[in-house]
């Protein structure tokens, strides 16, 4: 759906439309359109009386260079190749940002819930310490504690729902809906399907800055063809008068041939190799940033993995220990402060858990995205 909407795709579209129309115009007999001249001389605007009178009319075309005309062809080609590869990058950069978002949104979602159930559980235990507080059993103290807890909970609540409602607006601008994805559905049994598929030379950046790179190439094989202006050769008629003499008519043919400058070639065809070093920097710098990437994204993977294990057995046993300090709480073996220190440790866990899960899915989203299977 975002890629549906994205208003980049159409712009791409466009580019390579018109790359595709630029190569089928280098195919043309000629690099320009033809020049029309015309010429009028008459001795009577100066006075004389011989009457010599002059009409002449002039047609001419360019001419390709040699190779000239196959060169701009193949970078009108590399232009829309560029395009290409700008789609894809375009969409696979697209579906990273609803990945983020969801990733972000699923972790605020699972934040929210159990902030949620402690403000409950929180909110029954105030009114239990409320109660003890009035009937003197517990002191002022513990009260107080209670009460700030219970708010900081529900203040972390509140800033929380609104963050989750930040990142619905953006999905929204990106999707056009506000509904966070699903990311529970990918899980570990696609990893061996698209694991041998993650390959750098095959990620679309990376095709990217070689399509820069052959256009850069092309660009300078059009500069070294224009080694000087283009020639032109056109048909010229010429009728000469005088008076009381018959007309005289003439056919003719010009041509025109600029001599090469290397005040105009050097700076052109310097310009063109300066492009295509940067090219080659851009290559082999995004290789080398795309196996990073790659690396650190399997690591993560196995980060997340190991994480979300711990992060199990913890919640596991801090709820278990809330529970426990709870009922000693109620019959009076513990101060409320260790059970409300307990509750705070629960909650952590149950973030550190939901986080975990989630980037552990999410990793595997983004391999997905990273191997070619973007929707």
């Amino acid at each position: 759906m975002a890629w549906t909407i994205d208003p980049s795709r159409k712009s791409i579209a466009t580019d390579a439309m018109a790359a595709h129309k630029r190569a089928s115009a280098a195919r043309s007999w000629f690099p320009d359109g033809p020049t029309v001249s015309g010429l009028y001389m008459d001795d009577h605007f100066i006075g004389s009386k011989v009457g010599y009178t002059t009409y002449q009319g002039q047609v001419s075309v360019p001419l390709w260079l040699p190779g000239q005309g196959s060169a701009t062809e193949e970078a009108a080609l590399a232009d829309q190749d560029v395009a290409t590869y700008q789609s894809k990058v375009q969409h696979l950069v697209t579906a990273v940002r609803v990945l983020d978002l969801a990733s972000e949104g699923a972790i605020l979602a699972a934040r929210i819930a159990n902030l949620e159930k402690v403000s409950d559980v929180l909110g029954r235990t105030m009114n239990d310490v409320q109660r003890a507080f009035h009937a003197g059993e517990v002191s002022a103290t513990d009260y107080e504690a209670t009460v700030t807890e219970k708010e900081d909970v529900d203040g972390t609540l509140a800033a929380t729902q609104q963050r989750l409602e930040d990142v619905r607006a953006d999905l929204e601008s990106v999707t056009g809906l506000d509904t966070l994805p699903d990311l529970t559905a990918i899980d570990g049994r696609l990893l061996a399907r698209i694991s041998t598929k993650l390959d750098p030379t095959h990620d679309p950046r990376v095709q990217l800055a070689e399509a820069v790179l052959v256009q850069a190439k092309s660009s300078y094989a059009v500069a070294r063809h224009s080694y000087m202006p283009n020639p032109q050769i056109g048909v010229i008629l010429s009728r000469q008068e005088q008076y009381q003499s018959p007309w005289d008519t003439q056919i003719g043919v010009e041509f025109q041939v600029p001599l090469p400058s290397e005040a105009r070639n050097v700076p052109m065809v310097m310009k063109e190799v300066q492009a295509v070093g940067r090219a080659e920097r851009d290559v082999t710098q995004a290789q080398r940033r795309i196996r990073s990437e790659y690396r650190q994204l399997r690591n993560q993977l196995d980060t997340a993995t190991q994480i979300l294990h711990h992060a199990r057995e913890l919640q596991e046993h801090s709820d278990r220990r809330a529970a426990n300090l709870a009922e000693a709480w109620q019959v009076g073996e513990i101060p409320v402060i260790e059970y409300l220190r307990a509750r705070r440790t629960a909650l952590s866990a149950a973030e550190r858990y939901a986080q975990a899960d989630i980037v552990m899915h999410a990793s595997i989203a983004r391999m997905m995205l990273m191997s070619g299977n973007v929707p």
